[in-house]
């Protein structure tokens, strides 16, 4: 009996001790591990600045291809020459058609400053004046409409930007941004939101807005190269959701810091080469 007492005992006190002193005391609560904290998310400027000057270049001049896909699986194209400069002050592009033939009239001359309202012009050579756009205007490049801004890599500089997230896009961490246009300055589409990699600062696709707050465009990047040691979007994939068209735009070759010279980007320039384009029209 004795014997079977200690045992009793013996097995209280091994509970006791393994309970933290008191079969009836509570065992302590167990802290949760904390969370890491979340990293901060990106400023818009760097990514920004990168797309704009394409990757910190003075000057480009790029091959383009435009191709339109229709209702029906009808398919056109249009080849133009885009030369752009970049400077503090402003950016300077001069687009000429040169491909097919009877669209070889068309060119376009477009300053962007800091703070202002994007200037475009184009000319009437049979009506000999000088046509005044801004970034909303719609050209005709073929069979498709194309804001005056689509063709400025979409005017970055001129909208307020601000990081609203992250998101996963193909197994690869991308940064979400809203572009809020600057008051006054004409744009087409006055609210966007961009994804650029986190990595490298890449674009990988655009939402176009327009006035209604209708989702207008979608611009998938689809291949970004490295040419000259800058790297360059060179393959866009357009999807027009409310003409229910598909572009796809591809960057066929581009040179960069050539020295363009300042007399490529001015009213006369742009007079010259649309009369000859049209005076070879009409010679033929």
């Amino acid at each position: 009996m004795v014997r079977d007492l200690k045992l009793v005992f013996i097995c209280l006190a091994a509970a006791s001790v393994g309970c933290g002193g008191g079969a009836d005391r509570a065992a302590p609560p167990v802290a949760a591990p904390a969370s890491p904290p979340a990293s901060a998310l990106p400023a818009a400027a760097p990514f920004v600045k990168r797309m704009a000057t394409q990757d910190g270049s003075k000057d480009s001049t790029a091959e383009m291809r435009l191709t339109l896909e229709g209702a029906g699986g009808k398919r056109a194209q249009l080849d133009f020459r885009l030369q752009r400069k970049y400077a503090p002050a402003q950016t300077s592009t001069f687009l000429t058609v040169t491909a097919p033939r009877e669209e070889t009239e068309k060119t376009l001359l477009a300053f962007e400053r800091p703070d202002q309202a994007t200037e475009a012009l184009s000319y009437l050579a049979g009506l000999n004046r000088v046509a005044r756009l801004n970034s909303s205007s719609q050209l005709s490049l073929g069979d498709a409409k194309v804001a005056v801004q689509e063709l400025l890599a979409l005017e970055l500089d001129q909208y307020a930007a601000k990081a609203i997230g992250r998101e996963g896009d193909g197994g690869e961490a991308v940064v979400k941004f809203e572009f809020t246009a600057e008051p006054d300055r004409g744009l087409a589409f006055p609210r966007m939101v961009g994804y650029f990699r986190e990595r490298d600062q890449s674009p990988a696709r655009f939402e176009l807005y327009n006035g209604r707050d209708e989702l207008a465009k979608t611009a998938a990047i689809e291949e970004v190269k490295e040419i000259q040691g800058r790297r360059a979007v060179t393959r866009v994939a357009i999807n027009d959701h409310l003409q229910q068209r598909k572009l796809q735009l591809v960057t066929r070759d581009i040179k960069f810091d050539r020295g363009l010279d300042d007399a490529l980007f001015t009213e006369a320039h742009l007079r010259k080469t649309v009369s000859e384009a049209s005076r070879r029209l009409i010679g033929n």
